[in-house]
């Protein structure tokens, strides 16, 4: 159980729950150092947060470790279209792809 002190602020999600994320993988690291994880995957936003910079890029700066932000809703970027970024997915979605596989 975490317990949070910092109020929530829309926008700076990072500077509440970055700390916690950064103990557990520093008690991971201690004590089971072989289940360091390689890439960690974080519930909110990193290069596409708005600043450019959120929770997934702290924790990436401050562990150390490669980190992706996977946000529930995609944030206004700039040069981002999310309409666009769907309609691309779902025309990839039926593409086919070929695999030489050389031995």
């Amino acid at each position: 159980m975490v317990t949070l002190t910092a109020p929530y602020v829309a926008g700076f999600l990072a500077f509440r729950e970055t700390p916690f994320l950064l103990e557990a993988l520093q008690r991971v690291q201690k004590n089971q150092p072989t289940l360091l994880p390689q890439v960690v995957f974080v519930d909110g936003n990193g290069l596409f947060h708005y600043r450019e910079f959120g929770l997934a890029c702290h924790l990436g700066v401050l562990s150390g470790l490669p980190c992706v932000g996977v946000a529930k809703n995609l944030l206004q970027v700039q040069g981002v279209n999310k309409n666009i970024c769907i309609n691309k997915q779902l025309n990839r979605s039926t593409e086919k792809v070929s695999v030489n596989v050389n031995k």
